[in-house]
């Protein structure tokens, strides 16, 4: 029976462009799910920006144990992480999102039964695929730098994957590795230094939260940056691999609707996983970078992407069907 009335809290990472989109469709779905049963679905004063703070990530979990609420729906890895046991202990349910690698990040048992009280999707990124894409844009290159950070759990596994690609075709790599945004700068700054001809970078949050900064230092060194998520597409990068987050907004409704309505047990409901169906080009970068877009989008379509276009900009418009 659906009940009058449920308190859900909502937990990002950090504050960037891709986990302020997955925030701003939360709350969305949880309207349309109150409006379709008739009830009060409220997040008021329980929506949080973890600040790539695990301590204070923790304090937020205990702080919504103590609010009693229904469900929790976290933004990320390292959120998922960092509140999964102290809200099982609770016996509280999570809805995780845009969480690449949960069984490595030890926050689920497998895809197809997560666990007693979690469940949620997942982007998982496919390095060897990001690196082809790069490889079909510039076939001749032979330095490639690959800019992540290690404290997150999301680029261990894409990174693994790229190495083994390029290594594969004897193209070299060098990385750089930092461990927060302050040191992000600084990383890129090295990668240009080592003369590298093009920059891999997974659906790392750390590098994400810098990427505004970092974008232009690329692109004024000439230097293509090919990233996991189309969300460093519009804060500058040449271009993002990329999956719809209207897709992943119903994705999560339906997990959401699932536990929170109609009482089925997390365990019970598979962990959805999003593919990376597209490749987003920065139409600046692209210019300032002197490719053909017809090239290009050619080049992507043969090895069965679509390819968008888009605008740099700080944010995803409040609109957008990304």
């Amino acid at each position: 029976m659906t009940k009058e009335k449920y308190r859900v809290g909502i937990v990002k990472y950090t504050d960037h462009a891709s986990l302020n989109r997955i925030e701003a469709g939360t709350k969305n779905i949880l309207a349309a799910l109150a409006e379709k049963h008739g009830t009060v679905i409220d997040y008021e004063g329980l929506v949080f920006d973890g600040q790539a703070d695990v301590k204070r990530m923790k304090e937020i979990a205990i702080k919504l144990v103590e609010e009693k609420v229904d469900l929790v729906i976290s933004i990320a890895t390292p959120p998922t992480v960092a509140m999964k046991d102290i809200l099982e202990a609770a016996h509280i349910n999570m809805v995780f999102r845009a969480v690449s690698d949960p069984i490595r990040a030890g926050v689920i048992d497998s895809f197809e039964h997560p666990g007693e009280y979690i469940t949620g999707t997942s982007d998982s990124l496919d390095g060897a695929e990001l690196a082809e894409v790069m490889l079909a844009v510039m076939p001749t290159v032979k330095t490639v730098g690959l800019l992540y950070s290690r404290n997150e759990f999301s680029s261990m596994k894409p990174i693994e994957e790229a190495k083994a690609f390029l290594e594969s075709l004897d193209i070299e790599w060098v990385e750089a590795t930092p461990a927060s945004k302050a040191e992000v700068r600084a990383a890129a700054e090295e990668l240009i230094v080592k003369e590298v001809e093009a920059v891999l970078t997974p659906t790392d949050n750390t590098v994400m939260s810098a990427e505004l900064e970092i974008s232009p230092v690329f692109t004024a060194a000439g230097i293509p940056q090919f990233t996991g998520s189309h969300a460093f597409t519009i804060n500058g990068a040449f271009m993002g691999l990329g999956s719809f987050y209207k897709d992943g907004d119903l994705e999560c409704q339906g997990l959401v609707e699932k536990v929170l309505i109609d009482g089925i047990k997390p365990n019970d409901i598979p962990v959805i996983r999003n593919p990376h169906t597209f490749a987003a080009i920065n139409n600046q970068v692209c210019e300032a970078l002197k490719f053909d877009r017809e090239s290009l989008e050619a080049r992507i379509t043969g090895l069965g992407k679509r390819t968008l276009f888009l605008d740099s900009q700080a944010e995803f418009d409040p609109d957008s069907n990304l």
